[in-house]
């Protein structure tokens, strides 16, 4: 399930395509990281992974590098003002995790991620030529709506009604409903939409779910907005209902499934780019990249908890089973 590269990868004296980054001969200059994203917290896994793939290019943290993390805890709301705070501290580089990363900073190079459609939304002038001070990883979170729901029906047969909770204010979620929508009607299922725009907002359409396998939920964020991924997964654990997530940090805590860009490797994917930004290439010149890995996670543990047998073949598609 892995989306071929839009370009080749050029390293420090060699070419690789898809391989794994080795560290530069020469130490790499000291750099400032500004880095906001929308989760609980600062450190997470695609955080974690562009820690990690900068140490292989060298950056030793508190030597070559200091990062400044930022997390909006869930509110995208303090978006525009927390990165104004960012951009004030002058830092070399910007890591965006989040779509919320749009008009506030104009100046300083910036590498998005877990950003679903970055033309759509108007972060870049195209993915091969994203012009202006940005590039990034595209994690087509709104285009793989369709087939995790799909993946959804195969996992759980007796599905008929999906329950999808959207931030109408979000253009990635209201593609995703859209998306959602055409599957629906081709599956022969039911959904179940239910804005939201406060956290309160998504207990009416929770409450309207039953047990039995033939209600789920079908998760459009990848990050915590409005709580709606880990009020939905709490409610699901509690009346043995089916989710289907786009990431797998929602399956390791007990989600039924999840399908989409793998979030540690989006985010040693973004530090292939900040390296080359740091070394000197304008944002601009870098083209906007598809995730290296999108991947079917299934939580067996949880489909023994609800009762619900999964077919062998369904399982062989996964490239995780957590057991």
């Amino acid at each position: 399930m892995n989306y071929a590269m839009p370009v080749a990868i050029v390293l420090a004296m060699t070419v690789v395509s898809g391989s794994v980054p080795v560290a530069s001969a020469q130490a790499p200059k000291f750099a400032r990281i500004g880095i906001l994203t929308d989760a609980m917290v600062a450190w997470h896994s695609t955080t974690q992974g562009f820690r990690d793939g900068l140490k292989e290019f060298g950056y030793v943290e508190g030597k070559s590098v200091v990062f400044e993390p930022r997390a909006l805890k869930g509110d995208i709301t303090r978006a525009p003002a927390t990165m104004a705070e960012l951009v004030r501290q002058k830092p070399d580089l910007l890591l965006c995790v989040s779509d919320a990363c749009r008009k506030e900073n104009q100046t300083i190079p910036m590498v998005f991620v877990q950003v679903g459609d970055p033309v759509r939304i108007g972060l870049v002038d195209s993915i091969a030529r994203p012009g202006g001070n940005v590039t990034g990883i595209a994690n087509l979170r709104a285009e793989l709506t369709a087939k995790r729901l799909e993946l959804f029906k195969e996992i759980v047969p007796s599905l008929q009604r999906v329950l999808i909770s959207y931030d109408p204010r979000e253009k990635e979620e209201r593609d995703s409903l859209t998306f959602a929508r055409d599957a629906a009607a081709r599956l022969g299922l039911m959904l179940l939409e239910r804005p939201a725009t406060a956290r309160t907002d998504i207990e009416a359409g929770l409450a309207e779910l039953d047990e039995g396998g033939r209600d789920g939920i079908l998760i459009v964020q990848s990050g915590t907005n409005l709580n709606i991924p880990g009020r939905s997964l709490e409610v699901a654990t509690s009346n043995n209902l089916p989710a289907m997530y786009p990431s797998s940090f929602w399956a390791n805590f007990g989600a039924l499934a999840s399908y989409g860009a793998d979030q540690y490797a989006q985010g040693r994917q973004a530090a292939r780019l900040a390296h080359k930004i740091l070394s000197g290439t304008p944002p601009r010149e870098i083209p906007a990249e598809l995730p290296d890995r999108i991947e079917l996670v299934v939580n067996l543990r949880t489909a023994g908890r609800i009762g619900l047998r999964i077919s062998p073949l369904v399982l062989s598609r996964a490239e995780r089973v957590i057991q």
